[in-house]
């Protein structure tokens, strides 16, 4: 579900040379306010956020991501729609260059930092910190339009992750 009318488009300028991954489709405005749970929403969009930090992201197109993340920080995005028929899944491009050991849960909770996950993934060092992977999980049906919080969970207090987008199918 994409709106014929977007408020706001993310635009990511450059190409790609010896391959890579292509760059996120633009993130639009859903129709109301918000933003579309379909489309790619870039992490450093968010409204709110608790120990995260924008930074520089070597990833496809360039730009910008969130990173320095680790055992309780949060990012919020407000009024995100998943219309009628919802999804039931959730894709997260992530990189870590954690030392052995180190490794964490990104979790997707809706209208609040502490409510129950609806899903989310484990992960660990992928090769480094700009050493970008797209990572899939299977959430519970969600419907509707609600504030989407990424939560970061981890055992140890050393960062463990970098987020440059996310989308939901």
């Amino acid at each position: 579900m994409q709106s014929g009318t977007p408020g706001r488009w993310t635009i990511t300028v450059g190409g790609l040379a010896g391959g890579g991954t292509p760059a996120p489709t633009p993130t639009a405005t859903a129709p109301g306010g918000g933003v579309s749970a379909f489309t790619t929403i870039q992490a450093e969009t968010f409204i709110a956020q608790s120990g995260a930090q924008v930074e520089a992201c070597s990833d496809g197109g360039g730009g910008s991501g969130v990173g320095h993340l680790s055992n309780g920080d949060w990012l919020k995005f407000s009024a995100v729609a998943f219309g009628p028929t919802g999804a039931t899944r959730f894709d997260a491009r992530v990189a870590s260059g954690a030392a052995g050991g180190v490794s964490g849960l990104v979790q997707v909770r809706l209208d609040s930092p502490t409510a129950t996950p609806v899903g989310g993934f484990a992960v660990a060092n992928t090769g480094g910190w700009q050493a970008w992977r797209t990572v899939p999980a299977d959430i519970r049906r969600t419907t509707g339009t609600h504030d989407v919080y990424l939560t970061f969970d981890s055992g140890q207090p050393s960062d463990f992750v970098n987020v440059n987008w996310f989308s939901f199918a």
